[in-house]
């Protein structure tokens, strides 16, 4: 496939959801016929909106994108798999955290943070 799309948060969400079936069928055929991309800031957005506005639970969250992954192109899918494993394991922090903590873990770069329960779960702490 040549033609690449990049989904914004709001196409995801109706693919995930299917609560607008239009937009879900739409959706569906960019994935099915284009290389469709997903960055970073869309899956925070997208799993912002899901645990927040629609309480959607973490462990389902997470399974729902672990399915994406092999329809769609993940930017940094190794740290946002990781990501998505903090995410399950450490309720108190939320996604965007997770993501800082996958770079760390996975890239090896360093976080200057002041959020102490972040900090000390980068270093290997729990609170």
């Amino acid at each position: 496939m040549e033609n690449k799309i990049l989904l914004d948060t709001n196409a995801i969400l109706r693919f995930l959801l299917d609560d607008l079936h239009g937009q879900y069928e739409m959706t569906k055929q960019a994935i099915e016929e284009s290389d469709c991309i997903l960055i970073l800031p869309v899956v925070q957005e997208a799993v912002y909106v899901l645990e927040g506005y629609y309480n959607v639970p973490r462990d389902r969250i997470v399974q729902s994108f672990i399915d994406l992954k092999d329809a769609v192109m993940i930017e940094d899918e190794d740290v946002c798999l990781k990501a998505f494993e903090y995410y399950t394991e450490q309720p108190k922090l939320d996604f965007a955290d997770c993501i800082l903590c996958g770079y760390h873990s996975v890239r090896k770069i360093d976080v200057l943070t002041f959020d102490r329960k972040l900090r000390k779960k980068m270093e290997g702490k729990s609170e």
